[in-house]
């Protein structure tokens, strides 16, 4: 099928999925499917949207301790041991603000240049570590709420330029996953990355900074349509004062404005933390999150009725996450016709997740925030305030092939590894100086040496013998159950069984001799091709 077609398909898989169960009323929805109905692909499902996906094995194995019990272990992960662990950073070059004034601003502008080089650098470090804990986590909803934290409380090293303020505050957002909204937000308020980000802490007493009260309203917390312009200037007086002093948050009592403000019709003496308080008690608050929340796990498009009724549970648990995902991850709704096949992957979840569901060793961090890169999905850096569009934002004509490379090139790596070859596609096509030359050797390739030497640990041989296949018709449905959580349509189907038994002109795969080299080259294109489909890029 050509680029075209594909993208043409998964405009058509989105809309079926949209128009199915279409108005149906919020609260029967949230009633808990019924435990004998929970099957494996809806594990599958579950372990696909509240974490990254994993093997067949994985799978099987939780779908075996039932709805309640995989839900109970998704949730409540807090026991199981940190694979990764923490990061310490070691300190960065510090100059006295005096001892800069002082130089020539030749010298300045180097010394600057350097610190930033060497700070960019620590940063690499920061992201691969975050790559390492989803691509190896035990607890995958702890990472997976992480990145919704990190797209809905949005921050940028393009903008703070500080990687261990980037650090910390990933460390906030995944100490507070699943915890209580209400800590996080008024915690994400004084975050030091966030301050640099909003530029909050330029906020002081007769010129106030709005953007982050309009952001905290907007975004974070309300949504459009819930408060109007003297709302924003208000609480923007309220947040006056709090800045940053060596890089941590400080109140800076003399730059706070504390004249009367009036806030939601409210009339009083506020600081940050009496906004952060409104917020939560305001009526749009409990709804706006919970509906977010529901749309990254489900589908868009909440319907306002179900919004509602997500509203109060949040609300009746004061804003404690964790029964609002216990609510979600059983309900009619997570696991409809409408919630299926309803999301594009994102650059991150298709990369990790291919890599998990294939039961891969862990490639070099740098290699998939690399393509995700590539892909449009800048970790730690989203393009503005709002984060990353997603849906089919994420498909164009260029990402949609450089999505079956990258597929291509990750199925391709322990052979590689066997031959000592070298892949010749992973460039930075895009890494160009003013004029058209290219950058540096150093900038034009990530480490093509890397990727030769992963050893994915891959064995599409074993990964069909365990089917228990007898023919190409049960081998591709197996292995279509494997990586897709929606039913390819009925010519691919086919296409794929002819690819296997050679009715395609290609050499026939022999099922009773699954083993050498030719077989297993033969089952990862097979695997590859099945990747390459409209199907493999939603979830």
């Amino acid at each position: 099928m050509s680029i075209t077609g594909i993208a043409c398909s998964l405009t058509a898989l989105l809309s079926l999925s949209g128009a199915v169960q279409a108005g149906h009323d919020g609260a029967d929805v949230l009633a808990p499917l019924p435990a004998d109905r929970f099957t494996q692909a809806d594990a599958r499902h579950l372990l696909l949207r509240a974490g990254f996906g994993g093997s067949i094995e994985e799978v099987q194995r939780l779908h075996r301790l039932g709805l309640d019990g995989m839900v109970s272990w998704l949730v409540d992960y807090e026991g199981r041991p940190d694979v990764v662990g923490g990061l310490v950073l070691e300190p960065g070059e510090r100059i006295d603000r005096n001892k800069l004034r002082r130089m020539e601003e030749a010298e300045r502008r180097r010394v600057r240049q350097r610190m930033r080089r060497a700070d960019a650098l620590l940063f690499q470090h920061v992201r691969r570590w975050w790559m390492d804990r989803m691509l190896t986590t035990r607890r995958p909803l702890e990472e997976k709420m992480t990145l919704f934290w990190h797209g809905h409380f949005t921050t940028s090293y393009r903008d703070v330029r500080r990687s261990h303020l980037m650090l910390q505050q990933n460390e906030l957002l995944r100490f507070h996953a699943t915890g209580n909204f209400g800590e996080l937000l008024h915690q994400i308020s004084t975050d030091p990355a966030m301050l640099r980000y909003l530029n909050n802490n330029q906020n002081r007493k007769g010129r106030p900074n709005e953007n982050f009260a309009r952001e905290v309203m907007e975004l974070f917390s309300l949504g459009v349509g819930n408060y109007d312009e003297t709302d924003i200037k208000q609480a923007a007086r309220a947040f006056t004062g709090w800045t940053l002093k060596n890089g941590q948050f400080t109140f800076n009592r003399r730059q706070h404005d504390t004249g009367r403000k009036t806030i939601f019709g409210k009339s009083g003496n506020f600081g940050g933390h009496d906004v952060c308080d409104m917020l939560l008690q305001h009526a749009a608050c409990a709804p706006h999150v919970a509906g977010k929340i529901f749309a990254w796990f489900a589908y868009d498009d909440v319907e306002p009725e179900l919004r509602e009724e997500l509203g109060r549970v949040l609300a009746s648990h004061r804003y404690e996450l964790k029964p609002l995902l216990r609510r979600i991850f059983k309900s009619e709704a997570f696991y409809s016709k409408k919630a299926k096949g309803s999301k594009i992957k994102s650059p991150v979840e298709l990369l990790v997740s291919t890599v998990r569901m294939l039961g891969m060793n862990p490639p070099p961090a740098e290699l998939l925030l690399f393509g995700a890169q590539r892909l449009g999905q800048t970790v730690m850096s989203p393009p503005n305030v709002k984060g990353w569009e997603g849906g089919l934002a994420w498909i164009t004509t260029a990402n949609l092939l450089e999505r079956d490379n990258l597929c291509g090139l990750m199925l391709r790596a322990g052979q590689l590894v066997a031959r000592g070859n070298q892949p010749d596609a992973m460039r930075e096509g895009s890494a160009r100086r003013k004029g058209g030359q290219q950058r540096g050797n150093s900038r034009r390739r990530v480490s093509e040496a890397q990727l030769a030497r992963w050893d994915s640990g891959l064995s599409a041989c074993a990964m069909a013998q365990v089917t228990g296949a007898s023919d190409a018709t049960s081998l591709v449905d197996a292995l279509c159950g494997r990586l897709l959580v929606v039913g390819l349509r009925a010519k691919t189907r086919a296409q794929l069984v002819a690819f296997v038994t050679g009715a395609d002109g290609s050499r026939r795969l022999d099922l009773k001799k699954l083993r050498g080299r030719a077989a297993e080259a033969k089952l990862r294109k097979l695997l590859h091709l099945i990747m390459s489909t409209p199907e493999y890029q939603v979830c």
